[in-house]
């Protein structure tokens, strides 16, 4: 027993209810019969890319501010003169605080870039 295999794609053609798909009316043929060109195509879509690759650029550069400030104020706790208790527990504490930006700064971007 031999399973047949349908090509819809073909029934479809020769059922007469297939659509061109390059007959659409954003391209319209002028009178020469050449397609119409489209307006501001490439240099919209180069600004664009441009612009979008700015943007991550910049959320990077945040995203590094937050973790080089908080390796300095680490840093300068654990240079200071207190006790080693204190330096602990503010080094912990500026961990936290610093972890809590990060999430917040995923939490931006992912909605920004969404």
């Amino acid at each position: 027993m031999e399973q047949e295999v349908q090509n819809n794609q073909q029934d479809t053609v020769n059922s007469g209810s297939y659509t061109d798909p390059l007959a659409d009316s954003t391209v319209a043929a002028s009178d020469d019969g050449q397609p119409a060109k489209k307006k501001g195509g490439t240099g919209s879509a180069i600004g664009s890319t441009v612009a979008a690759v700015l943007v991550w650029q910049l959320f990077g550069l945040a995203g590094a501010l937050i973790c080089f400030g908080g390796f300095w104020a680490v840093r300068a706790v654990i240079k200071s003169r207190m006790s080693t208790a204190l330096k602990v527990i503010l080094s912990v504490l500026i961990v936290l605080g610093g972890l809590l930006l990060m999430f917040l700064y995923i939490l931006a971007v992912a909605a920004i870039s969404a």
